[in-house]
């Protein structure tokens, strides 16, 4: 099959983006309708924007960005949070996404960068809906799932926007993967952990333990330990695909370890701020990846023929 040509003409562009647009208001308003098909709005607006971005020419981006925001806030103006926090984030994430794919970004690199822009708008956005709506949504929304009392909901929210953010990212690379041929692109997928991917863990996990003990920042610690976490599970998967015994033992036993650590240590932290602790583990697989990778692992040396 031949790949999908770019739209070329500036008609073709409106055309295909007003389609997209049109499809992406139509699952807003089924939200809207029915609020327990949320998911719909969740993972399908990221994907309509990724195929955008890659199917028409970016300058014209702006008015497909527009024209979505612009119709959605118009058919929900009686509920208009939605556009806001679910619509706005994943319109600037679905861009990036299929931006990094024609720049040959690392897959893993695009959902992790993607998943964080999408956080981090989705927080932007929470004042502004406070504002709109004159009362912390954060607190209705926890109080639909019985958590309005909840003493640690602070903790619970950041948690909360991570899996949703990630969610999105993952269901729209697992589906883009299959179409991208199509496009004429593919995935870059390294078939080695990167240098970049250790520090990322090590990364993450300072700023993790950093904020745990700055008064106030508990959540922010356990946004960075997830982050972190994320990282970890990539570089575990890389790292069992290698089928290597040392690299098994290596991980049973900083496993081990780090769970000892764990418990001698835990009930002099601060509740909730335990499970920060399993930062522990995820700098021993960061080190694990930095000496699998340029220690044990055999490096090819330039020759001269």
């Amino acid at each position: 099959m031949e790949p999908r040509k770019k739209k070329e003409t500036l008609v073709q562009n409106i055309t295909y983006m007003a389609i997209m647009a049109a499809i992406n208001v139509v699952f807003v308003l089924i939200t809207v309708l029915v609020p327990f098909l949320f998911f719909l709005i969740v993972f399908v607006l990221p994907l309509t924007s990724t195929i955008v971005t890659l199917h028409c020419k970016k300058r014209y981006f702006p008015i497909y960005a527009v024209a979505t925001i612009g119709l959605c806030m118009i058919c929900t103006m009686w509920q208009i949070g939605d556009t806001i926090f679910y619509v706005i984030p994943s319109v600037i994430s679905g861009f990036l996404f299929g931006f990094m794919v024609e720049k040959k970004v690392p897959s893993f690199w695009i959902l992790t960068i993607t998943t964080l822009v999408q956080i981090g708008i989705s927080y932007a956005t929470i004042p502004l809906l406070n504002l709109i709506a004159g009362k912390d949504v954060v607190v209705s929304f926890a109080t639909v799932f019985g958590l309005g009392e909840f003493k640690y909901l602070n903790y619970v929210v950041p948690c909360f926007i991570f899996f949703i953010a990630l969610a999105q990212q993952i269901i729209a690379y697992m589906v883009i993967k299959e179409e991208l041929p199509k496009f004429g692109y593919t995935l870059n997928e390294p078939k080695e952990l990167p240098f970049s991917l250790a520090m990322a863990i090590g990364a993450a996990s300072t700023l993790a333990f950093a904020f745990m003990f700055i008064p106030n920042c508990g959540p922010i610690a356990y946004l960075m330990s997830l982050i972190s976490l994320l990282f970890v599970c990539y570089a575990i998967i890389y790292l069992v695909l290698e089928k290597s015994i040392v690299i098994y033992i290596s991980l049973g036993a900083s496993l081990v370890v780090s769970m000892i650590v764990f418990a001698l240590i835990y009930s002099m932290v601060e509740e909730p701020k335990g499970l920060i602790l399993v930062n522990i583990f995820f700098f021993i697989v960061a080190i694990i990846v930095l000496i699998n990778n340029y220690l044990l692992k055999p490096h090819k040396k330039d020759t001269i023929k």
